[in-house]
């Protein structure tokens, strides 16, 4: 027990008070705006499993009123898109289309707020306040787990010194602050406990091999793929670890499947990442499934944004957390100093970084910087210790000169997150620089250099824009519409046709009336849609109606104005239609949009 005692509370150890400090200035800023809201947006996504299961213990989701009423009471989402319908052919009914890990991680958190919602008299409806709580406790759990793995990963291979360094620079140098403070329940903070449990064990496993070692390498890896599978590349940490050579690569794979150590950690892998399969056969029918069914967002392989993930002023890594290019010094260290984790690092880095630059949507919503790129900070930073290892003092007082503007820099930044001056996902260059250094909230002039807010739905500023062209269709007008033919001809152009600007507002128009005169005037209902929407290869996505439901005279006409999404392509295709859904037959008797493109571009 004494031995216990003092390996958890060191009295000797800078590093461990310095630890404390930090987490306590974590928890500080967790609480600074008052108690925050953590099941909210995409973490409602992970947190739906853990609110079926204490609701009416079914994962299947028959329809979205239950959630329509959480949205409506909390205000945690603008919207329901955590979810996703299956096809009637597999019996219908909604699902999340987020992966279980994160639930399974915090479900005994979240159990004991339902406990205590039920014993105290709150809601037991998955998102009153004892559940948001243990939602807030488990993050702080995580967050203090990871950095006391990571503590001792430094100082296996560092001093007390410099692993104090490594605490500070990344608490205080990164954008780890404002994600484990103010985006608190979100997944990344779970995954940058596991990266830093992989790396602990795996550090562990190549001191002395063992069962326990293989075991926990394979568990934290079956959860970090749980929670996100493309997080399976961290596989080549262990896999690589002690590669020095071509040589040693191919003992590696020769000795891979003769070793029971290795199939330990498979087997455990496997395990835990079969929670999944089995939770999409029971829901979908299906050991595979892929939820990701929106078509403007999706892994492309073809058409990485390496550049923007790195340098943009949206949310380029290197823009907002530049202490991260000491990771080129940290390459350059641990080539010379440790060879055993370069290649495994190396391969890793670049291959993370493929990764996440392949996901259409490379900015990942709202965040400060990258925060796709935070949860890997237990390897970058433990490749910075080693830059930083045994430099020569003239090089120590110029780094640390550099690693303190970056601190100060993410301090300062990280207050202006807080306070909303800086945006959270529509940065620009020329607002970047024109709130620099501001620390009251900005006027509408500087907000108007923001990028243009895509949940518009009016367009409100057309003195802004050009009408710049008129697309008429391909197709012969009038056109009658009637059960069976319900929609007319897609008119459509690729957006790269049009412009090279970042958006454009699209107004369309359509004419038309009740084909049948004897029921013209009668109390009929109708449902007749004037659809605008964004075309990838064909299939569709930020699919926007205006629909008529009853004919007042004659005649009547439709009009849609409709901002253009962010793009998964540029070639995608700006495409309206009118359909009929329901009702008597429709005459369509004229059909197209104008084109409006902004008169300044915004970079």
């Amino acid at each position: 027990m004494k031995k216990l005692i003092s390996s958890l509370f060191p009295y000797k150890s800078a590093s461990w008070y310095v630890l404390l400090a930090l987490f306590a200035y974590i928890i500080y800023l967790t609480f600074d705006f008052g108690v925050p809201q953590p099941l909210a947006w995409d973490t409602m996504g992970y947190h739906v499993y853990l609110t079926e299961l204490f609701t009416d213990g079914d994962l299947l989701i028959p329809n979205l009123e239950y959630y329509e009423g959480i949205m409506a009471t909390y205000e945690n989402t603008s919207s329901l898109y955590q979810f996703i319908p299956l096809d009637a052919e597999i019996g219908g009914g909604y699902i999340t289309k987020y992966t279980a890990g994160w639930a399974v991680l915090h479900g005994p958190f979240i159990y004991l707020g339902h406990w205590y919602a039920g014993w105290m008299g709150y809601p037991q409806d998955g998102f009153s306040m004892p559940y948001q709580v243990s939602a807030i406790i488990a993050s702080l759990f995580y967050t203090l787990l990871g950095l006391l793995f990571l503590r001792k990963i430094f100082l296996h291979f560092f001093t007390e010194k410099l692993t104090v360094v490594l605490l500070v620079i990344l608490v205080l140098g990164t954008n780890y602050l404002h994600m484990n403070s103010a985006c608190t329940g979100l997944a990344h903070v779970s995954l940058f406990t596991l990266y830093a449990a992989l790396l602990y064990f795996t550090i562990q496993f190549h001191k002395k091999n063992s069962f326990k070692s293989a075991i926990l390498i394979g568990l934290s890896l079956g959860f970090l793929a749980l929670i996100r599978p493309t997080e399976l590349v961290a596989a080549l940490i262990p896999l690589l670890y002690g590669v020095t050579s071509w040589t040693t690569f191919k003992t590696r794979f020769t000795e891979l499947f003769k070793t029971h150590f290795y199939w330990i950690a498979i087997v455990s892998m496997i395990l835990v990442g079969s929670i999944q399969l089995f939770v999409w056969k029971y829901t979908t029918g299906s050991f595979l499934f892929y939820s990701y069914v929106h078509n403007g967002e999706a892994l492309d392989f073809i058409r990485p944004h390496v550049i923007d993930v790195l340098f943009s002023f949206r949310k380029g890594w290197l823009i907002y957390t530049p202490v991260m290019a000491l990771l080129i010094l940290g390459f350059i260290g641990v080539y010379k100093k440790h060879k055993a984790l370069f290649i495994g690092t190396l391969a890793f880095t670049v291959i993370n970084l493929y990764v996440i630059s392949c996901w259409t949507v490379w900015w990942y919503a709202g965040s400060f910087s990258s925060r796709a790129l935070e949860h890997s900070y237990p390897i970058y930073i433990l490749l910075i210790g080693f830059g930083l290892m045994g430099l020569a003092n003239y090089k120590k007082v110029v780094i640390g000169i550099f690693v303190t503007l970056c601190i100060v820099l993410n301090l300062f930044q990280t207050f202006q997150m807080r306070h909303d001056i800086l945006h959270t996902s529509h940065m620009t260059k020329a607002y970047y620089f024109s709130v620099f250094g501001q620390t009251t909230s900005p006027t509408p002039e500087q907000r108007a250099l923001l990028l243009i807010n895509r949940e518009q739905t009016e367009f409100n500023n057309p003195t802004d824009y050009n009408l710049i062209a008129t697309i008429q269709p391909e197709f012969d007008l009038p056109m009658l519409l009637d059960s069976g033919t319900p929609q007319t001809p897609l008119i459509k152009l690729p957006y790269n046709e049009l412009t090279e600007k970042d958006h454009l507002w699209i107004r369309a128009k359509a004419t038309v009336e009740i084909a049948d005169e004897l029921i013209r005037y009668q109390e009929e209902t109708f449902a007749v849609h004037l659809a605008v929407c964004m075309l990838y290869k064909e299939r569709t996505y930020s699919w926007r109606n205006e629909p008529l439901e009853r004919f007042e005279s004659n005649e009547m006409t439709l009009t849609k104005e409709y901002l253009t999404p962010d793009l998964r392509t540029l070639g995608d295709e700006v495409a309206i239609r009118v359909w009929l859904q329901y009702g008597a037959n429709v005459l369509v008797k004229s059909l197209y949009f104008e084109v409006y493109e902004p008169k300044n571009q915004i970079d």
